[in-house]
């Protein structure tokens, strides 16, 4: 047992250790294509959120235009600048039977899109929101 290897065992050495970085080429790239799809994810969570965001900002300029004077509105469409590739387009449609304003805003960013809707009051005691709820198509 001198360590000395038989013709039989010659190169048994350079084998396994081609089998081995083969084994650890097909982990690693398993793990990249796992973590590839995870961040893929994110990115269109985030995105998700970013629409979200865009969307309820809609809804606080519509209010806010609301809130300056309620009897003055009809309805309309509004568009925010500055948004640069993102949009954001709020729509708001007077039930004057009721004195309800309802304003939809839909906000985009990134390819993803949200839309988010409140209703509003105009009573004597100036603007009331009555309900608010994310929409989905």
């Amino acid at each position: 047992m001198s360590g000395r290897l038989t013709a039989g065992e010659r190169g048994m050495a350079l084998g396994l250790a081609v089998i081995m970085v083969a084994l650890i080429g097909v982990l690693a790239a398993g793990l990249l294509t796992f973590v590839a799809a995870d961040l893929d994810a994110v990115a269109e969570a985030n995105r998700g959120q970013q629409a979200f965001e865009l969307a309820e900002a809609g809804i606080e300029v519509a209010k806010a235009h609301l809130a300056d004077d309620p009897s003055d509105w009809s309805s309309g469409e509004l568009h925010m600048e500055d948004a640069g590739e993102n949009a954001v387009t709020v729509t708001v449609e007077r039930d004057a039977e009721n004195q309800l304003f309802i304003a939809t805003s839909t906000g985009e960013y990134g390819g993803a899109t949200r839309k988010v809707e409140a209703v509003f009051s105009a009573g004597d005691g100036g603007l009331e929101l009555v309900s608010w709820r994310e929409l989905y198509e």
